[in-house]
């Protein structure tokens, strides 16, 4: 029988290399969490894997009886003992028993009805793993005896304890502190990217874009919002850096401009009482040149993320304390899964300001690491947060749950789209009246969760009147 790897490796190149995908080593990670990703292992019948895009990995669907499982084989260098946890959403509150089999010791947990979604699960015992290669096999059931149930499975972490804690320590002490943000109240996020259109007539090439954008006018117009803070786009889809980037250079020549748009951007915000965050996304199967430059796709992700820390950290030493924060998007679908060196990531996002906040977007999952200072609630429209955990009285800040300990914010789109990448139409309009929107806000603003709130914008820097308008007219309302 073929091994997991190779039958991923073998499906990987029968599609073709538009449409890759990641394949694991299946290496116990000593001194870190090893991820095991549903998708990845050997599925029983029945069970289907979740995709929603060509280069995210997300969760195994179709947990419906008892006599299901999913299996991985792994090897490791020396043996010891883990601690295991089942990152598992439920369709309803029906408590689910969790049995994991591996080295001849079998691990089992029971969940408990409650009303969250996503949870990481820690089964009971430790998992002691020989060296050389062990099969480990995952069973879910009902806890209540009824005969069918209905699970979602993202992945199982296998780590030792001790590096758990010492892990979990070393990132409360990089938190940095979140007054400002919740002060801030609320910020405005832009999609400004290669793939914008102009209101009419045939797009710039990305350096002309760049060099002509309206800084003094964008920052009047986030100012009008009542928004603290703005969240600017530099890759997304295509890799491409709005300023001088000689490590981005260095990956792949032709993605960078040469006026730098993010200080401008920066020292036109301040001048407004307002900061600046960046938004960066790894990678898209969109940018087949990035993707091969970059190592994207290589088992061995040493090589990516040396590029992806030289490309921030040379930012965030340019920028200092201009740049008060990263965005980082599919923290839970697409680093997760590499079993990124979290910790040196967040090192490389905080360099030139300590004090920088920095977040890696779980989307609707679990939170896939300690080593960020905010949950970005993406599609959040709830002022409770995630699973309505927040009260007034939590201040901010998840009190349980998968993000438990951590800022809570929303990331929200205002407008139709989060890239305005249509020709010759404008930006669409807004989703709420004023009154709606100020309502929203202060809800949000009671709870202290901070939301962000995206906006069309246009090649040439236009964004929607009427979207201004609503959002100018609710911050008066706030006040």
């Amino acid at each position: 029988m073929k091994s997991i790897a190779s039958r991923l490796l073998g499906a990987c190149i029968a599609i073709g290399t538009a449409h890759a995908a990641f394949v694991p080593d299946f290496k116990l990670k000593p001194d870190d969490v090893t991820v095991l990703m549903g998708v990845d292992a050997e599925l029983g019948e029945g069970l289907q894997r979740v995709s929603h895009s060509s280069h995210g990995k997300f969760q195994v669907a179709g947990w419906s009886r008892a006599d299901q499982s999913a299996t991985w084989k792994i090897t490791s260098d020396k043996a010891a003992a883990h601690e295991v946890y089942v990152l598992v959403k439920r369709a309803n509150q029906q408590p689910l028993a969790f049995k994991l089999d591996a080295a001849g010791k079998s691990l089992r947990c029971s969940l408990p009805a409650n009303p969250l979604k996503w949870q990481r699960v820690k089964l009971e015992g430790l998992l002691d793993l020989p060296a050389g290669e062990s099969t480990i096999s995952l069973r879910l059931a009902a806890a209540d005896g009824a005969p069918a149930f209905n699970a979602e499975v993202h992945a199982i972490e296998l780590v030792r304890p001790e590096v758990r804690t010492a892990q979990e320590k070393r990132a409360l002490a990089m938190r940095a502190d979140t007054a400002w943000f919740q002060l801030a109240r609320y910020g405005m996020m832009v999609h400004w990217t290669k793939q914008s259109m102009p209101r009419s007539g045939d797009a710039k090439s990305y350096d002309q874009a760049v060099a002509d954008f309206d800084v003094e006018k964008f920052a009047d117009q986030m100012k009008s919002t009542g928004a603290g803070f703005v969240v600017f786009t530099t890759s997304h889809a295509y890799q491409f850096f709005p300023g001088p980037s000689k490590a981005l250079d260095a990956i792949l020549p032709g993605r960078t401009a040469k006026r730098d748009l993010p200080m401008d951007l920066a020292d036109a915000l301040a001048k407004r009482g307002m900061k600046l965050f960046l938004y960066f996304h790894l990678g898209a199967h969109d940018d087949a040149d990035w993707l091969k430059s970059s190592g994207f796709w290589e088992t061995d992700t040493t090589p990516f993320f040396r590029n992806w820390q030289a490309i921030i950290r040379e930012a965030g030493e340019r920028y200092g304390d201009k740049l008060s924060g990263w965005w980082f998007d599919d923290g839970s679908t697409n680093y997760y899964y590499r079993s990124a060196p979290w910790e040196s990531l967040a090192k490389a996002a905080k360099a030139g300001n300590p004090r920088r906040l920095v977040s890696f977007n779980a989307w609707e999952l679990n939170n896939p690491t300690p080593f960020h200072d905010f949950c970005t609630g993406e599609a959040c429209y709830d002022p409770r947060g995630i699973d309505a955990l927040l009260t007034p009285a939590a201040k901010g800040f998840y009190p349980s749950g998968t993000h438990a300990g951590l800022q809570a914010s929303a990331c929200l789109i205002s407008d139709a789209n989060w890239v305005h990448a249509s020709r010759d139409t404008p930006p669409s309009g807004p989703r709420w009246n004023a009154d709606q929107l100020a309502d929203l806000l202060k809800g949000f603003i009671a709870h202290k969760n901070v939301p962000i709130f995206n906006l069309e914008i246009t090649q040439d820097g236009y964004l929607s009147p009427e979207s201004l308008a609503v959002f100018e007219k609710a911050a008066v309302l706030v006040r």
